[in-house]
């Protein structure tokens, strides 16, 4: 009969070694201070898991929290002359000792807890789980490895997961290794043979460890196995079992244990999904957070300049956008209103119109005409910029007894003059703020009569009528204007906007529209 080939790679040993495991404290130095303590004092001192003192034994005992369990400091007298000490302030001082030990053993309990904690976390390159209704990662990830050892007769367990550049192995999660692994730096995976073929996609057992130093056993044991820990597409580490005896395992064992790898792989993806959720509505928060700020700082009630109608609108085209309009009363009661237009996206949008408006607004209260202002933002847009963020700026000024309008644009925004008889736009595009530490604005004045009025566009509303009514929609722009001039600047407003309505509904752009209308005389 031909003999079966196992699915795994076996590395056979040549004769049978016994080993015995090393045996590790608890508290490494321990040992060696209670060996001090009794040579100095007679007293010696011990952990144990809390149980009830023997008959005759003298013992003070403190107690030490070690994660789950529950242990006491023994401190013991060892000789017959040692039990019969009277002096009270010695074995007070003795018992302070003692108490002094046992706040550093808990301490040191506290902080392997925490690191086991987050090396379950960062196995799924996560640095918080915030389920606390749920078990601990760390719990079930050692649950899982707890089921590795019982089921294929092993002695313990560890998880290994690669680093984001997946030139290293971290231990993550382990059962029945000593605590301070977790303290140990990472291992490289170049070199890891074991590892290597395993993260390949095959099982490897190492039936005598010390034939083949070169496949690097993470533990001193004499036999192993590994097993690749993977989802569908993202290989995330390896499983190791440790056994401290020689032996074998089989395909039945090999098949249990990359079960279980699956079902680690599964736990670490499920939390990675489960944080990106929680990541992704927190973020979604404060979204929505930065999008009711945005709106809020836009103003919503209309400068009260005698003779003077002003309506304005904007719509951001998402959640986040980079279009804003506002007005200031400057000095001698004279009117500024300025419409800003960010060249960016989302959060950059943001804060290049917030930077943008906050620089217009600090400008607003020195002594100016257009040109000036657009040349001192442009210069405070500059010097606060890394040189990759553009806005478009118009800024205008209104006489409100003479009727007079002066405005410069630096961008995109357009302008325009509805007179009686005549429409015309106020400038042509130029370069955006931004664009260098000094610019070159476009500059327009117009004399206002009443009945007359002036609209200023931004890009994104440009676009929309542009994509509405292709080549002509200067002109279906302004004939909608003018058969509306006879009304108040809100419902020529509304009749742009119902125009919108009807015919871009799939567009999302920025829009930004202000009218300033001079009142007629009564």
């Amino acid at each position: 009969m031909p003999r079966q080939i196992p699915n795994y790679l076996r590395v056979h040993r040549e004769e049978p070694q016994v080993g015995q495991p090393n045996t590790q404290e608890a508290y490494p130095g321990l040992t060696q201070i209670s060996h001090a303590m009794q040579s100095l004092t007679g007293f010696g001192l011990a952990l144990r898991e809390e149980r009830s003192p023997n008959k005759g034994q003298r013992m003070s005992q403190q107690h030490v929290n070690r994660g789950s369990k529950s242990a006491r400091i023994e401190l013991h007298a060892h000789t017959a002359e040692t039990v019969a000490i009277d002096d009270a302030a010695t074995l007070e001082n003795i018992g302070s000792l003692a108490g002094g030990l046992e706040f550093l053993l808990a301490e040191i309990d506290r902080l392997r807890v925490a690191v086991r904690q987050r090396d379950a976390e960062l196995a799924t390159h996560v640095p918080v789980i915030s389920c606390p209704t749920v078990d601990h990662l760390a719990d079930r990830l050692e649950a899982a490895l707890a089921s590795a050892v019982e089921v294929t007769g092993a002695t313990a367990a560890g998880l290994y997961v690669l680093d984001d550049a997946t030139s290293q192995l971290k231990l993550r999660a382990s059962f029945n290794l000593p605590e301070t692994r977790h303290l140990c730096p990472a291992r490289p995976l170049e070199g890891s043979l074991a590892d290597l073929e395993a993260l390949a996609g095959s099982a490897v057992v190492l039936e005598d460890t010390k034939l083949l130093p070169h496949w690097h056993c993470p533990e001193d044991v004499p036999s192993a196995a590994c097993v690749p820990v993977a989802t569908s597409s993202t290989p995330l580490g390896t499983l190791w079992v440790f056994v401290d005896h020689t032996r074998n395992f089989t395909d039945r064992d090999t098949n249990l244990l990359e079960i279980i790898a699956g079902k680690i792989a599964v736990d670490l993806e499920r939390d990675q999904l489960i944080s990106e959720r929680h990541s992704a509505q927190k973020l979604a928060r404060q979204r929505n957070q930065i999008a009711d700020r945005q709106k809020s700082q836009l103003p919503n009630v209309k400068p009260l300049v005698e003779g003077w109608d002003v309506s304005a609108w904007t719509q951001q085209g998402s959640d986040l956008g980079g279009d804003f309009h506002d007005w200031a009363v400057i000095e001698d009661g004279k009117l500024a209103i300025f419409v800003g237009d960010a060249i960016d996206e989302n959060f950059d949008a943001v804060m290049t119109s917030t930077s943008l408006a906050t620089a217009v607004k600090a400008n607003c209260r020195i002594a100016h005409n257009a040109e000036v202002m657009l040349d001192r933002v442009n210069r405070t847009f500059w010097a606060a910029s890394a040189g990759d963020h553009f806005a478009s700026l118009a800024y205008s000024i209104f006489d409100p007894m003479l009727g007079t309008m002066e405005a410069g644009s630096c961008g995109h925004i357009q302008g325009f003059a509805f007179k009686q008889n005549s429409v015309r736009p106020l400038w042509n595009n130029s370069q955006p703020l931004g664009s260098g530490p000094e610019v070159t604005p476009e500059l327009a004045t117009a004399l206002l009569q009443p009945g007359e009025a002036m609209a200023l566009m931004s890009s994104g509303l440009i676009e929309t009528l542009r994509a509405i009514d292709g080549k002509n929609w200067k002109t279906k722009f302004c004939d909608l204007v003018v058969r509306h001039l006879d009304l108040p600047a809100d419902r020529i407003l509304r009749a742009v906007q119902e125009r919108l309505n009807r015919g871009s509904e799939s567009i999302s752009l920025d829009k930004t529209l202000v009218l300033v209308k001079r009142k007629e005389e009564n």
